[in-house]
């Protein structure tokens, strides 16, 4: 089951921090962190008490992270998760409420927004593919030096190098990302 990545998206969707649930719940950041990028898994009391606070009764939880064979995310049905105050808005193509290994979102960046996909250890061998899909943007692989990408180029990377997404001076810009859980940070 994943119950981490679904804990993940609970949060996203009701627009909390890591630290304002953690203080809300008087558990620390770094737990909840560990939880939601499946590194631990939950007692049965702490998973009672997230849930609670995220207004989800266990039974629909665990309903909801049943794995599915294919997931089919039909034009409108997406559901989008807004970053509040980021200038960025993410739409999962697949939901991680289905158990994917595979992560891949829509990201679409409104004014000057910045987002960092997560460095998972060399032993995972994931990689991640980011496809322009509107506007110009430039990523810092590895912290060198920008690249700029406009709409139709796409870069892939290990999953194991770090990779900063920005727009310029307030551009608007739509890209395609996916890789291996968990993708962003």
């Amino acid at each position: 089951m994943n119950i981490g990545t679904y804990l993940k998206q609970l949060r996203l969707e009701k627009g909390y921090t890591l630290n304002e649930v953690a203080h809300k719940l008087n558990l620390t950041a770094s737990f909840l962190s560990q939880l939601e990028n499946m590194k631990l898994s939950p007692s049965l009391e702490s998973l009672e008490k997230i849930l609670s606070y995220y207004a989800v009764n266990l039974s629909e939880f665990f309903r909801q992270i049943e794995q599915k064979r294919f997931i089919i995310v039909r034009n409108g049905d997406e559901k989008p998760l807004d970053m509040p105050g980021e200038g960025i808005v993410l739409i999962p193509l697949a939901s991680k409420l289905q158990n994917n290994s595979l992560e891949t979102y829509i990201v679409k960046f409104i004014g000057n927004a910045v987002i960092e996909t997560a460095v998972l250890p060399k032993e995972v061998n994931g990689e991640r593919v980011i496809y322009i899909m509107k506007g110009k943007i430039a990523t810092i692989i590895d912290k060198e030096t920008p690249i700029e990408l406009i709409a139709g180029d796409s870069i892939n990377y290990k999953s194991y190098v770090s990779c900063k997404i920005h727009t310029f001076q307030g551009d608007k810009a739509e890209i395609l990302i996916s890789g291996m859980p968990p993708i962003l940070l």
